[in-house]
């Protein structure tokens, strides 16, 4: 034990041997177990620190109103101030201690909800002021500065509560409004995304829910690789899907010769209502034809010297005020042709021209189909075949006939420009218009390893031994879990846009009960502090 808190009459008693002369304070004393050599402490963790204080808080507070020093220590409890203070010093010195001391303390003067008042500043000082008064430990001196400080943070507790109910609302509508804005902003994406999981896409998450720990993991495997491994990933599954939109096998090649094929049989269709009679196309064909010619017209307009554009002869041929069906399906497989012939040669405005001009007499056709009442299913299966053989071309367009791959890029390319795409094609397209780096065309499949992985784990651990190794193969290993099915079905989802327990949590602050606890919570906090 510490002699020094022995007194010198004390003292001198025990040096004579004669212990009938100590004081009964000295004897405590002696009694008293010595203090620890080590901190109680060590080992523990803030909340184990805390918990411990929550304690030590309930148990001042139960020894200021009165409970007996003896009741205390029956249950293992200092019974006085002076022990728990030499106790608990180890204790107090630790966060933990301190945070779980004060939330001890307020638990205790959570029943002043009660005592009415609580709702006016003079109420809630008083609320204060005896809450400090009567929780506070020691004699009428220490009493009195708890009541002082008590009212004061009584007060306080009031301007709290009211400035939480000004606040509260506030946030919490900010809140609520940015996660209304960010769900408008993402709403295209995240529907995306959802298309792109249910068609077997791979995406990587940060891109799709840019949290802490997928930015964080993002950045530990290298951003451009993972969107390299992820495209190469993700061309299979565009090619399927490019394949089934034109009803190709997924094990058949896809080439300029199969697209041929596929025109050709969808072709028979439009032999089918060769026979549908006279047609006498409206205004609408007419208007069709036009558009179709206005830039050059317009061109040669300005330049009467020039030679004029052979579109126009070409298409202004077309116009006629009758025809027969089966004229009309010799000039669109013509035209089909001739458009083929013009992109081959590389003349695309041409090209363009003639496709038109095609889909004008298509469109003459369909309507004349309707206004003959013609069977249904002549009319389904020529609508059919002609939306086919439009997909062909719009495949085309994002093929390479050389390793039989779609480009996702350029279906949005198309799909931005207002081209009509649908079923399989368009979402190919709106997968690869938001997440563009997920759907690259590559030019080779990414390594497995990268000059980046290996440079990470050589810097990393300045070693080419096995932790040197085993760094290199982290990288690679973070995006095969990034991009793997559990990984992209737990945290490759769009964010939820729900309220968040902080959201949810915030409102409590601002409530009735809250504002009548404060005063005294506060009090006896502001008297404890000024002890």
């Amino acid at each position: 034990m510490d002699m020094s808190k022995l007194s010198n009459e004390d003292l001198a008693a025990i040096s004579a041997g004669d212990m009938s002369r100590v004081s009964m304070a000295g004897l405590k004393l002696l009694a008293a177990p010595a203090a620890p050599s080590v901190d109680p402490t060590e080992g523990m963790s803030f909340l184990d620190n805390a918990l411990a204080a929550t304690g030590k808080g309930m148990t001042s507070v139960a020894r200021a109103v009165g409970v007996p020093s003896s009741a205390l220590e029956s249950i293992g409890l200092p019974g006085t101030k002076e022990d728990a203070d030499r106790l608990d010093a180890p204790l107090m010195k630790t966060a933990g201690g301190k945070i779980g001391n004060v939330a001890g303390m307020a638990v205790m003067a959570v029943p002043t909800a009660l005592i009415p008042g609580a709702n006016t500043y003079a109420g809630a000082t008083a609320i204060g002021a005896g809450t400090g008064a009567a929780l506070t430990e020691g004699g009428l001196v220490d009493r009195a500065k708890g009541a002082l400080f008590g009212g004061i943070g009584g007060a306080a507790g009031k301007g709290i509560g009211n400035a939480l109910a000004w606040g509260v609302p506030k946030i919490v509508n900010g809140m609520a409004g940015s996660r209304a804005t960010a769900q408008v902003a993402n709403a295209q994406r995240d529907a995306a995304a959802v298309a792109a999981k249910d068609a077997g896409y791979v995406l990587p998450p940060a891109d799709v829910n840019p949290s802490v720990l997928n930015e964080a993991l993002n950045g530990l495997s290298g951003k451009i690789k993972t969107a390299q491994v992820a495209s190469a990933r993700n061309q299979g599954v565009t090619n399927t899907m490019a394949k089934k939109a034109i009803g190709v096998a997924e094990d058949a090649p896809l080439n300029g010769d199969a697209l041929k094929a596929i025109r050709s049989q969808a072709g028979q269709a439009y032999d089918a209502v060769a026979n549908a009679g006279t047609i006498k196309p409206g205004q609408a064909y007419s208007d069709a034809l036009d558009k179709i010619t206005a830039p050059y017209v317009r061109a040669a307009q300005g330049f009467p010297n020039a030679k004029p554009s052979p579109i126009i002869a070409e298409i202004e041929s077309l116009k006629t005020p009758e025809f027969d069906a089966a004229s009309a399906v010799a000039m669109i497989k013509k035209l089909r042709g001739d458009a083929d012939s013009a992109y081959a040669s590389g003349s695309r405005d041409a090209g363009k021209a003639l496709k038109d001009g095609a889909a004008a007499l298509e469109d003459a056709l369909d309507t004349h189909l309707l206004q003959v009442g013609a069977p249904a299913d002549l009319l389904k299966n020529f609508r059919d075949a002609r939306q086919l053989i439009a997909k062909t071309y719009t495949v085309e367009k994002a093929l390479n006939s050389e390793t039989g791959d779609v480009s996702a890029q350029t279906l949005a390319k198309l799909l931005q420009k207002g081209k009509p795409l649908s079923g399989d094609l368009k979402t190919i397209a709106k997968v690869g218009s938001s997440f563009p780096k997920a759907t690259q065309s590559l030019k080779e499949s990414p390594k497995a390893f990268s000059p980046l992985d290996y440079m990470a784990g050589m810097i990393g651990t300045g070693s080419t031994g096995p932790l040197g190794a085993a760094a290199i193969a982290a990288r690679p290993a973070v995006r095969s879990m990034m991009l793997s099915k559990a990984y992209q079905n737990a945290l490759g989802s769009p964010q939820n846009y729900a309220p968040g327990l902080l959201e949810q949590s915030l409102p409590l602050l601002q409530s009735d009960a809250m504002r009548r606890t404060l005063p005294g919570v506060t009090g006896l906090l502001s008297a404890n502090f000024s002890q």
